[in-house]
Order: structure tokens, then C-alpha cells, then sequence
């Protein structure tokens, strides 16, 4: 089928419990122990696991905490202007301890914490670590080294933050939580006419595989569409839902100025740099292929929901890496098992036998066997698919992982003296 998009329905979706609308819960009080800043760079209005991450995060320990959050809602390209109103108001407030949403924003986070004395954290995902830029990864050293904790989403990420000079008795793997309440509509005749309204195409009776994700190389459909799913058998549907990444016109304005790896670089760093027109290509030419562009979150649920498995075929990428995996719990939590490459902060998602099953990288033969051998089970796959949602939604519940959180802020600001 030709690519889709569908441009009636935004892209936002949106987040159970998030208040990224809302103004500051409390005003600043005199109890520094309760107030904390949050450092957001990644505007939660945005797309991306680093965005949810942290808009839950927030709504999570807001009944706990007197929660200022200092955001930044321009364009990349306002780095200059933002990091001194992150300086100027986290160091003239009352908050005990300052949070950073990533490893970027403890650029300044360090900063703060000499200038003020604060205690400063930070949240370290993934590409925000390894990011291949030489004069970014010379300071990322000093800020990283200078935290007073780093919260890494996977043990990959810890292994990345390390080899940069994080300190290992500060760093403590939490990885994501899940969404309360995830939706799963019910699979009968109504959902499917629905679907073939969006799709012009009708999915009963077809074995319905599915990803979500940046169109970016690292996620690897493209491989997936050309390697592995051509030699699954006809009926079989492949669905990729993706926002579609388009290049800053900020970068794109400095591109003659610019070397190919810094364009490449500052590509990967914005999150545009994308296999868009590949996946176009791949789609048009194979009429079992969907890939949508601007799905509502609506659509969305309604495609998890007629799906069997959720695929996420990632690659090892120079320059990129997949710090945890949240979309994997956000269908695992649906009862969609998934079926992964085992690299990078995935194994950490999925877990075998009990949400899913990870696969080698490059072991076409190994993923086509894990597809094909659930689908033509029905009761394996029913039995994995409630074990998936019940696994899922226990072990990475916001109430455990953000709990989690709240144990380590409610230490360090307690302590009578903060790590040297």
C-alpha cells in the first residue's frame, strides 16, 4: 500500500496524569528539603520517550514534592538562551535539589551545582550520552562527573555514562514505567471496519505485525521490510506508525556552513534524522506494508488493539543507540507481545518469556522463526499475550519505577552533607 498520512488526527498524544499544561503546582516554601527544580529541555508538547519520561516523572512526584519546573518550549537552535535562564532562575530559588531531564541539561546542571551548592541529578537515556560530537562529549565528562546521582534508564546507558566519567556509586538503573490504564479495545467487526475506513484495506483474517517509532536507521523497519518480512507469507500485514521527522530549517539554513558529520551529527541530535523517503519507497511497492505518518492517539490504540505482535527490528548504529525502549512496555502493557533484537537498553524492555522474546542482531532466520512460531500457536500466543500485560504493568508500573525515584531525592535531600 502507499505510504499514508494522516494528517487529520495530530501527533501529540496524550499523556495519562500529565499536567505539562498546568502552572506551578505550590509556591516556593521555606522547607528546602520538599522543593525541587526540574531542568526541562525536552518539552514535554513534544514527541519522544525522553519527553514522556519525564512529563510522568513530574505528574508522579508532584503530590510528593513542591515541583518548580523551568522549561524551555523554542526551537534547538535557542541552546544559548535557555541554558543562562536555567542558571539564572535554578540558582535564585529556594529548591534544595535541581533535576536535569538529560544528560545535555547537566551541561548546566554542573554549573548550577558549583555556582549554588544545590544538589543536582540528572536522567542519562541514551543518544543524550554518546552523542559523537567532540567539543559536547569534553564537557559532558566534567558534567557527568560532577552529578550528584545519574538516573540511567537501562544498563547499557550506566555502561555509556561510565566510560564518560559518571561515578559508579552514583549511578542507579531505573528504567521507564509504563502508562496507567493502557487502552486495548475490543478486537471484533466494529474495530476492524474502522481500521479499513483509515486504511482502505480490510485486516480480519490477516496476521497483523506492528512498530512504532522515530523513522529513524537505529529502529530498523527499512532492514525488517526488506530482509525479513518478504519471506513471511502472504498474509501477513506489516504496520509502522512514525511521526514524521523533518530537518530544522535552523540546520538546514547552516548547512553550507557546516561539515558532513556535524550535519550528520546535529541530524541525529534534533531526531530528524530519518528513513522517511525510504519507507515511502518500501511501502509504495509492497501492498502488505503500511507506513503512516500523523496518527491520532486514538488511531493509534485502535491499531495496537487489531494487532498480534509488535516488532522492533533496531540496528547497532554508529552514533546512535536505543538507551531503553519504552514503546516495547507500551505495547507489552496492551497484552501485544514483542518480538526485539536484543541489543542495547532493549533487554532491559523485553524480557524473554515473559513480555516477548530478543532476538540476536542480524538473525533474520532466528526472527522469522520467533514471528512464525507464535503465530501459528494461537494458544502460546494467548498465553504469552496476558502474560505480557501482567508482567509488564507489575514490574514497570509508575508507582514502582517513580517510587523509585522518589526514595533517592527524599535521601539526598535529607543528608546533612552532600557528596563531595
Amino acid at each position: 500500500m502507499p505510504y499514508i498520512d494522516l494528517r487529520q488526527a495530530p501527533i501529540l498524544q496524550i499523556i495519562p496524569g500529565d499536567t505539562s499544561d498546568h502552572p506551578r503546582l505550590h509556591e516556593i516554601t521555606a522547607d528546602v528539603r520538599r522543593h525541587i527544580v526540574f531542568l526541562i529541555r525536552k518539552n514535554p508538547a513534544t514527541v519522544g520517550g525522553i519527553q514522556t519520561h519525564n512529563a510522568r516523572l513530574y505528574s508522579a512526584l508532584s503530590s510528593n514534592f513542591d515541583i518548580e519546573r523551568i522549561g524551555w518550549n523554542g526551537p534547538e537552535w535557542g541552546v544559548p538562551f535557555y541554558f543562562p535562564l536555567f542558571y539564572y532562575r535554578a540558582t535564585r530559588n529556594g529548591a534544595g535539589l535541581v533535576y536535569c531531564d538529560d544528560a545535555v541539561t547537566s551541561l548546566i546542571g554542573s554549573r548550577i551545582r558549583a555556582g549554588s551548592g544545590k544538589i543536582v541529578v540528572a536522567t542519562a537515556h541514551g543518544l543524550d550520552v554518546i552523542l559523537p560530537i567532540p567539543w559536547y562529549q569534553k564537557k559532558l565528562r566534567k558534567s557527568l562527573a560532577a552529578m550528584d546521582q545519574i538516573f540511567c534508564v537501562s544498563r547499557a546507558t550506566a555502561e555509556r555514562v561510565k566510560e564518560r566519567g559518571g561515578r559508579p556509586d552514583r549511578i542507579e538503573v531505573i528504567p521507564g514505567a509504563v502508562e496507567k490504564n493502557p487502552i486495548r479495545l475490543p478486537r471484533n467487526d466494529e474495530l476492524f471496519r474502522d481500521i479499513e475506513k483509515m486504511l482502505g484495506a480490510d485486516l480480519r483474517g490477516k496476521k497483523v505485525l506492528i512498530s512504532v517509532g522515530r523513522s529513524v536507521r537505529r529502529k530498523g523497519f527499512d532492514r525488517f521490510i526488506s530482509e525479513i518480512f518478504c519471506h513471511l507469507p502472504n498474509d501477513y500485514i506489516y504496520i509502522v506508525i512514525s511521526p514524521k521527522s523533518t530537518t530544522p530549517p535552523w540546520i538546514q539554513a547552516l548547512r553550507p556552513l557546516m561539515s558532513p558529520s556535524l550535519y550528520h551529527n546535529l541530524l541525529l541530535a534534533s531526531g530528524a534524522y530519518s528513513m522517511h523517503d525510504d519507507l515511502v519507497r518500501q511501502s509504495s511497492r509492497n501492498p502488505r506494508v503500511f507506513y503512516l505518518n500523523n496518527v491520532s492517539a486514538h488511531q493509534r490504540n485502535m491499531l495496537l488493539s487489531a494487532a498480534d505482535l509488535f516488532i522492533m527490528p533496531n540496528r547497532t548504529v554508529e552514533g546512535d543507540m536505543e538507551g531503553f525502549g519504552l514503546v516495547a512496555l507500551e505495547a507489552a502493557s496492551r497484552g501485544l507481545p514483542v518480538i526485539a533484537t536484543g541489543i542495547e537498553g532493549i533487554t532491559d524492555a523485553v524480557i524473554d518469556g515473559q513480555n516477548g522474546y530478543c532476538i540476536a542482531e542480524n538473525d533474520n532466520k532466528g526472527f522469522i522463526d520467533a514471528i512464525t512460531g507464535l503465530m501459528i500457536d494461537p494458544p502460546r500466543l494467548q498465553e504469552l499475550s496476558l502474560r505480557a500485560a501482567e508482567f509488564t504493568c507489575s514490574n514497570f508500573s509508575q508507582e514502582r519505577i517513580f517510587g523509585r525515584y522518589r526514595q533517592v531525592f527524599e535521601r539526598l535531600l535529607s543528608s546533612t552533607r552532600r557528596p563531595v
